[in-house]
Parts: C-alpha cells; sequence; structure tokens
C-alpha cells in the first residue's frame, strides 16, 4: 500500500480546507435559447521559441482570471493575466529528484495556492502552488489493471471533481481494442475516487452502457463533466450523452445528436492496422471533449464532421489538421439548445477554453493565413440568446 511521502507535511492538509462541494442546480422552469455568435474580438497571447502556439492543455482559473497553459516539452505551466494578455510566470519543473514531479500531463488549479499535477504514468498527485513550491506529494493505489488518474486537456477533456478529501478522477483500463466485446466493454469503469488521506480508491460504478457497440468495434473513449446536479459523459461513437445524478445510480441517457454527422457513426474497419485506427480516430464523424459551463450552466460538445484524409500532411500532424467540427449547446436537463458550425481550416477545436465572456475558440489552426507561430490567438464566440 501506497502511502503520503513523509519528507513533506500530510498532503491533505493542504488542500482540505480549500474544498468546494458538488452544486446543485434546479432545473429550468422553461427551455433558454441560446447560441453561438462569433464576435470580432481576438485575445492574443505570446509564446517563445520554445511554446507551440497550440497548447498541450488549457485550464481557465476564474477567481483569478488567469488561464494555465502546459508546455509538455519543457515540463512547464506558463500562467497568462488575461486581463493584461500577457504572461505573468513559467514553472518549469524537473521530472526526477527531490524537485521533482515526473512529466506533467494535466493540472487542476483549485486555488493558486493548490495546483494539482497529474502525470502518465505513476500514481502520484503532486501539489504546488504559483511559486512552483512543492506542498505536497500523494502516492494512491491505482485499481487492477487501469491507469493512474487521466486528466488531460487537450483530449476528452474530463477535469477532476473535488468532494471534501475525495477526488473523482477519469481512468483508462487496459485492455486491446481488437479483442473487446461490448459483453465486456459494459463492465469496465470510467472513474474511481481518491482519499485524500490514505491513498485508497474505488470505483463509483459509472460504467459504459450496454449498448454502445453490439456490431462491431469502436473507440471507447469518453469525455467527462460534472455540473448541474449531474455527472455527464459523452462518448466518441454516440449520439447521447449518458448520466447519472448519484454516484451508483442507474445510468440514463438523453438524445444528442449532432445535425452534421450520421445517423449511424461507423465503427472501425475490420483487420484494421494502425494507420486504419488513425484514420478512423481522427477523420471519421465522432464525438470528442465536453465541458460543462457554470457561468451559463450549459454543457457544450465539439461534434467533428467526416472528413477525407490528406494524404500531404503526415500523420503524426492529423489531429492539427482537423477539419470542419460543430460545438453543441445542452441545457441543464440535458435538452439540445442549439449547433454551430465552425469551418475547416480556420479554428483549432482541441486548443478552447470558457470564461464569463463567452467561449475562447483558438484560430492556430495551420491552414489559417492568419495563424502567426509567435503568438497563441483566441477568437471570442459570445453565448446569444
Amino acid at each position: 500500500m501506497f502511502g503520503i511521502k513523509k519528507q513533506l507535511l500530510p498532503f491533505f492538509l493542504y488542500v482540505l480546507p480549500l474544498f468546494g462541494f458538488f452544486s446543485c442546480q434546479s432545473p429550468s422552469e422553461k427551455p433558454i435559447s441560446l447560441e453561438l455568435q462569433p464576435t470580432d474580438f481576438f485575445l492574443h497571447l505570446s509564446v517563445d521559441d520554445s511554446t507551440s502556439n497550440i497548447s498541450d492543455g488549457l485550464t481557465y482559473h476564474a477567481e483569478s482570471n488567469l488561464l494555465f497553459s502546459l508546455n509538455w516539452i519543457q515540463n512547464s505551466i506558463q500562467i497568462y493575466d488575461l486581463e493584461e494578455e500577457r504572461k505573468v510566470k513559467e514553472l518549469r519543473f524537473d521530472y526526477e529528484g527531490p524537485n521533482g514531479v515526473l512529466d506533467i500531463m494535466g493540472i487542476y488549479p483549485h486555488s493558486l495556492d493548490s495546483i494539482f499535477l497529474f502525470n502518465q504514468l505513476e500514481s502520484e498527485l503532486t501539489l504546488i502552488d504559483t511559486s512552483g513550491q512543492i506542498r505536497g506529494r500523494l502516492a494512491y493505489q491505482s485499481p487492477d489493471q487501469y491507469s493512474p488518474a487521466f486528466v488531460h486537456h487537450a483530449y476528452f477533456t474530463s477535469p477532476p471533481v473535488l468532494k471534501g478529501d475525495k477526488m473523482i478522477v477519469k481512468t483508462h483500463f487496459y485492455g486491446n481494442i481488437q479483442t473487446m466485446t461490448q459483453e465486456q466493454l459494459e463492465q469496465k469503469q470510467l472513474v474511481y475516487e481518491i482519499d485524500l488521506k490514505s491513498g485508497a480508491t474505488r470505483f463509483l460504478d459509472l460504467k459504459f452502457p450496454d449498448d454502445y457497440m453490439p456490431n462491431g468495434l469502436k473507440l471507447f473513449e469518453a469525455s467527462i463533466a460534472t455540473g448541474a446536479g449531474k455527472h455527464v459523459y459523452s462518448l466518441f461513437g454516440d449520439h447521447r450523452l449518458f448520466y447519472v445524478e448519484e454516484w451508483g445510480d442507474s445510468l440514463k441517457w438523453k438524445e444528442g445528436k449532432s445535425a452534421h454527422l450520421p445517423a449511424s457513426l461507423p465503427y472501425l474497419p475490420m483487420g484494421a492496422d494502425g494507420l486504419d485506427f488513425r484514420k478512423y480516430s481522427f477523420y471519421s464523424p465522432h464525438y470528442e471533449s465536453m465541458a460543462y459551463d457554470p457561468f451559463r450552466k450549459l454543457f457544450i460538445r465539439f461534434a467533428f464532421h467526416e472528413i477525407e484524409p490528406d494524404d500531404s500532411v503526415p500523420v503524426s500532424d492529423w489531429r492539427n489538421h482537423s477539419g470542419p467540427f460543430s460545438v453543441q449547446l445542452f441545457d441543464e436537463n440535458l435538452d439540445l439548445v442549439s449547433e454551430m458550425a465552425f469551418p475547416a481550416g480556420q479554428y483549432h477545436p482541441f486548443s478552447y477554453f470558457i470564461t464569463e465572456d463567452g467561449l475562447y475558440l483558438s484560430t492556430n489552426h495551420p491552414l489559417n493565413p492568419a495563424n502567426q507561430e509567435d503568438r497563441m490567438s483566441f477568437r471570442l464566440i459570445e453565448f446569444r440568446g
């Protein structure tokens, strides 16, 4: 059994007084009417030569109006003041040693004094503040055959959720997609809870639906969001939104089909090799990240339209050369409110964040003529009703 490392004060003592609780919102009294509308406002944030203008992950901290951006190559966190539109701090970390934090895959800035760091391979949390000082570490027990916490801000986003001295995180189960059956998949768990005192974990019985891939194989990747008194997830190859109101409840769902995706979403071709799998993942019609917008009490979801592969683009850059997509809005009852389509070659749909002003969507698509290598640029998309 792993425990809290001895050289630092107990991990949970730093963060326990700061934890919030799930918010529960009462159902809307009448249907809302909101649509996305691009504005003429663009946000520009300068980057240096060691930083791509496409972030490895963005996280907005509303209380401070700060934007946190990850740079995996440098194992660093860059912090931007959005009011002043400038970088105010960069925190670089060692991988190993007394000041090491492993490889940072994701972060969760609960407060400016309590920023959680997550890595890809080890079941360990690190707690820092905005000075970069390590405040605590926690080694926890990933369940057998399941991954460490999967916190990623640019791929099927699923931010951690804090409740008291417990943290709820997305996980991946270890298995081969080529041999997975529907009967096996529906027994797999999507999240587990970490006890921040002991490092123990337990499943919360949030599983895959029993009818996701009855006739073949699909990518079994989920994006999970909590808000409006619900825990909601969306899957790569399913139009529906799945949810529970309390952990352990029977799984419910709401229809959420995009107007731009076909009624039947494709399966992975039989006998697919690695290249076929990448084509299926990037170019077939599917859904990816969803998020909860606490300012308007909405859920948003990105739907990717079918696109033909471009043989001139290197395989390693297919994701950055994403095609047309749309953004769906769902109210707190998970009813579809509206959907807006965005053309190919103008926006980078994996780099975005939500503020009280609206949705900031990256314009750093490689094919966008306005794309500039020395700055991250975002267009403000407002919610209008």
